[in-house]
């Protein structure tokens, strides 16, 4: 992308007028680089989270119907727990669909209401908001950190 810096240059976003704070865009390789972009043990719970929802939703597909829907809801966490262990920007887009479709199943009572549905819900809530907003998941999958200091 053209808003992306190059290898070896950063890029400031703009200021925010109320806390005062930017967005710095730094390259892949220096994101990489940096022992904040490195995965750690809450990114290591989510990607065996999502194996093992992947591994329960692939079980379901296989015992109650081949339904083509139950198989395509046991890959997108597959795909999104891939994603995320080779940091791969879009998992966490996945991520965030996976927190939507699961609201969506609890509220439409879709396979039925259940504690677990709710648990399930929470976990992916959780899960999505660790990755939208924390620094050390910014860092790995859009490359940015937040910053007080730098050019005006």
């Amino acid at each position: 992308m053209s808003d992306r810096p190059q290898e070896g240059q950063v890029y400031h976003g703009p200021r925010d007028p109320v806390t005062g704070e930017r967005w710095v865009y730094v390259g892949r390789e220096r994101a990489r680089a940096h022992p904040q972009g490195q995965l750690g043990g809450v990114l290591y719970l989510i990607v065996l989270y999502l194996v093992a929802l992947a591994g329960l939703r692939f079980y379901e597909f296989t015992q109650f119907g081949y339904a083509p829907l139950s198989l395509l809801a046991s890959l997108v966490p597959m795909f999104g727990a891939l994603g995320l262990y080779f940091r791969v920007p879009l998992a966490v887009a996945l991520s965030v669909l996976l927190f939507a479709v699961s609201g969506y199943q609890l509220v439409t009572a879709i396979g039925g209401l259940s504690a677990l549905g709710l648990l399930q819900l929470l976990a992916s809530g959780a899960m999505a908001v660790y990755l939208l907003t924390s620094a050390k998941a910014n860092l790995i999958y859009r490359h940015r950190y937040r910053s007080f200091k730098g050019p005006e």
